[in-house]
């Protein structure tokens, strides 16, 4: 088994350090030297697609976003007192009269100066895609958008 992973590495060496395949192809190992079969990794257990695309907005929130806005939405996140002006307060009925479901979207994907408010909302449109983007965007509309 040793000779057969130092061959490894020699010919993984060979190909890093040439950029192409190696000039001989390595013999088979012998089946002998071939590990038993209960000493392989175990397979990966694959997730359901709906499972890995699972996106938490409620959590996603709470991490990014309340340290300015507060996990109750009231702007009054641990890093919100230091900033001026002071980050939107989502639970005040006031914040709502000016904006719409399209704009909380832009603001987060864009950040604040993109919809006009405070360049320090920084934009996230790296951080997350469009699809968890509108997942945040309708996490903060449902939880504090006042009713009409």
């Amino acid at each position: 088994m040793r000779k057969i992973l130092i061959g490894a590495a020699a010919i993984a060496s060979l190909v890093a350090c040439s950029g192409g395949e190696p000039a001989e192809k390595p013999e088979p190992a012998a089946a002998e030297e071939k590990a038993p079969a209960a000493a392989e990794a175990p397979a990966v257990e694959e997730k359901p697609a709906e499972e890995a695309a699972a996106f938490d907005a409620k959590a996603e929130f709470e991490k990014t976003c309340s340290t300015c806005h507060g996990t109750e939405g009231k702007g009054d996140g641990p890093a919100g007192g230091a900033l001026n002006p002071k980050p939107a307060a989502f639970a005040d009925a006031a914040f709502w009269a000016d904006r719409d479901d399209a704009s909380i979207n832009k603001a987060i994907k864009e950040g604040g100066a993109a919809v006009g408010k405070s360049p320090l909302m920084a934009p996230y449109g790296g951080m997350y895609n469009d699809e968890q983007i509108a997942e945040i965007s309708k996490y903060i509309i449902e939880t504090w958008k006042p009713k009409s």
